[in-house]
Formats: C-alpha cells, sequence, structure tokens
C-alpha cells in the first residue's frame, strides 16, 4: 500500500510533538537538581526556545484548522446522483 504524502497539519503536528519531546528531555537532564551535569549545548533556555517553537507551530495549526472550518462553512453542500 503506498503511502501518501503528510499534509501541512499532520507535519506541523508533529513537530510540535518534537519540540515538546526534546524540551522535556532538556529538563529532565539539566533539570531537578542536577546542574552538575549541565550539557554544554542542552540548558534551560534551549528547552525554553523549544517549547516557544512549539507554542508557534501550535498557533499556525490552530489557524489552518480554522481556514478549514470557514471553508466548509461557506461551500454549498453537494450531493452526488448515482449514474445510471
Amino acid at each position: 500500500m503506498a503511502q501518501q504524502p503528510a499534509d501541512e497539519k499532520e507535519l506541523l503536528r508533529l513537530q510540535i510533538q518534537a519540540y515538546e519531546f526534546y524540551a522535556g528531555l532538556i529538563d529532565r537532564a539539566v533539570g531537578n537538581g542536577g546542574r552538575e551535569a549541565i550539557m554544554p549545548k542542552w540548558d534551560e533556555q534551549r528547552a525554553l526556545e523549544y517549547r516557544q517553537l512549539a507554542e508557534q507551530l501550535r498557533q499556525r495549526l490552530a489557524e489552518l484548522e480554522r481556514n478549514d472550518t470557514s471553508a466548509t462553512e461557506t461551500q454549498p453542500a453537494t450531493v452526488e446522483t448515482p449514474a445510471r
């Protein structure tokens, strides 16, 4: 079975999930009193940046979903008649 390409909304959902995962991973690695284990490129600021990126993607996803909803509300309903 051939896989269909993901639409923009699905890609945004996947990116949000990835940023949230890494932000949580960073928090666990550098937080909770583990100051001596701070990794050179991972710190609280990086986790905050990932959360901000995830929030921007959530806003874009909400915008796309609003546009989809408004587009379907403005289109007249159509009924297909079977060919005889």
